[in-house]
């Protein structure tokens, strides 16, 4: 549009004089628009109107075309004048058409208003003028432009040079497979074209085809279109059932049938919905200490799709569990973000019989879900305590040596279930209250176990001292004669101690 301007505003050979402030029969200080001499200054104000196809003026159009009818309004000092309403009409009234119907738009900061001009019909033909009138107080000043409708095709048509890939939405470039949707992402993509001449100049109603490749991975929703005002075209597409990477092609023909072609930026197709093979819970600790309420540990989901990516963004994973607290208080679950999302499980009433299943659910489609289950140890959640017990019997409360120096393998437990202790757990000798030597060589401090086993420790006893009483007599037959406390100590700070009464030879 611009590049008329000068040789259009220089000549405005279609222009109306009009006064805008004071005097010259104007109401005095009365001004419209700008008066640089201040009110009771005469200013002159000048309109000129144009017909144009794609910025270039045109005294002939086709019947199937779209223009622009452009009318431009200054005062005498080149100011332009911003807000005039101007109204389009055409002396003929049977040749042309006007977008909006009402012919009327408001002039720009540069003094341009602008609308749509087309053929009445397809057939039209002839000869018409279009005019542009604008008011300034309770004057009315005109300007026309006559041309010609020729019917058929566009007329002297701006030839196409180029097709510039411009955008494309979502701007990550990445859409998901069909089905998946997700928090924030898509399953359709819009990609945008402009259309151009050698000068880089935007064409207005080139026939755009369009193309992806490689075909059938996505569906083309827009297979055509026809430029705009800004030699715009859009089409958009939709994702498949698998991931992969395609390219648009945007395609148009010059007026010697020569093929111009743009081609978008890769659009990646990617994230299927879960399947029961790729979705997981674990736990960060899976025995806690069930005497301290507020006692936690972080559950957390894995998700992934059946081509081993990480489902999209967004997806709701929800949790339940019979006994503890799972969760928070907004939210009964947790949204993935690259394909995980984490909750706290707690300790609380009810505690049961210390061991809770904590069941994730996530939906599938609308009409099915997957779940998976785990579950955590509450030790001592009864009041019971942790304590020692051979492999194979009860829990201990004597030890018998065959000889002087023995290591006794042993397994440590929560005494009313049979389950691991609390993880981080140690395991040490009261050497203020033993009269024998004593130590543990392993099981200390206690791992966590998911399977929830005891934990087996060696206590290593030498019964050698010659202080003690009676001696130990290496063949002799074993009786009572020593003592060792043993502790055991949750991370919580709750102690539990064993007595174990010492038999060694004498």
């Amino acid at each position: 549009m611009i590049r008329w301007i000068k040789a259009w505003a220089a000549g405005l050979a279609a222009s109306a004089m009009l006064v805008g402030c004071g005097g010259g029969g104007g109401e005095p200080g009365a001004c419209t628009f700008s008066c640089p001499g201040g009110p009771g200054t005469d200013v002159t104000y000048e309109i000129a109107v144009d017909v144009q196809r794609s910025g270039d003026s045109v005294t002939s159009i086709g019947s199937t075309e779209t223009v622009q009818a452009v009318a431009h309004v200054v005062d005498s000092n080149g100011h332009a004048a911003e807000g005039v309403l101007v109204t389009f009409t055409e002396s003929n009234a049977t040749l042309l058409k006007f977008a909006p119907s009402t012919g009327t738009a408001l002039t720009d900061s540069d003094g341009y208003a602008s609308l749509d001009v087309s053929a009445l019909t397809t057939d039209s033909a002839g000869a018409t003028t279009v005019s542009a009138a604008a008011s300034v107080g309770d004057q009315e000043y005109t300007a026309s432009k006559s041309i010609s409708v020729t019917a058929g095709g566009q007329v002297d048509i701006a030839e196409p040079s180029a097709i510039n890939f411009i955008s494309v939405v979502p701007a990550d470039q990445a859409i998901v497979i069909k089905g998946a949707g997700g928090n924030g992402r898509s399953e359709s993509a819009s990609l945008t074209f402009k259309v151009v001449d050698a000068s880089n100049t935007p064409i207005k109603g080139v026939n755009v085809s369009f193309a992806v490749n490689p075909s059938g991975k996505v569906t083309l929703n827009i297979p055509n279109a026809v430029s705009d005002l800004n030699g715009l075209v859009v089409t958009t597409v939709h994702s498949g059932t698998e991931p992969t990477s395609v390219v648009v092609t945007a395609s148009a023909l010059t007026s010697d049938n020569e093929v111009i072609t743009g081609q978008s930026d890769t659009l990646v197709v990617s994230n299927g919905v879960v399947i029961a093979e790729g979705f997981e819970i674990v736990a960060e600790k899976y025995n806690l200490d069930g005497r301290i309420t507020g006692d936690d540990t972080k559950i957390s989901a894995f998700v992934r799709d059946a081509f081993g990516n990480p489902v999209p963004d967004g997806l709701a994973v929800s949790f339940v569990t019979d006994f503890g607290s799972v969760a928070s208080s907004d939210m009964g679950g947790c949204l993935t973000v690259n394909g995980t999302c984490s909750v706290d499980f707690r300790v609380q009433d009810p505690r049961g019989e210390g061991l809770a299943t904590i069941i994730a659910t996530v939906n599938v489609g609308e009409d099915s879900s997957l779940s998976d289950a785990i579950s955590i140890n509450m030790a001592g959640a009864k009041g019971t305590f942790a304590a020692a017990a051979t492999p194979t019997g009860p829990i201990l409360s004597r030890l018998t040596m065959t000889s002087c120096t023995q290591t006794f393998f042993l397994y440590l437990l929560d005494s009313a279930s049979g389950r691991s202790v609390t993880a981080g757990t140690t395991i040490a000798v009261d050497s203020t209250s033993s009269n024998l030597s004593a130590s543990v060589t392993g099981g200390s401090p206690v791992q966590d176990s998911l399977s929830f086993d005891p934990t087996l420790f060696s206590l290593n006893v030498d019964a050698t001292n010659p202080k003690l009483l009676p001696v130990c007599n290496p063949v002799g037959t074993p009786k009572s004669g020593g003592a060792i406390l043993m502790q055991y100590q949750t991370p919580g700070g709750i102690s539990y101690p064993q007595f174990f009464e010492v038999y060694y030879p004498q």
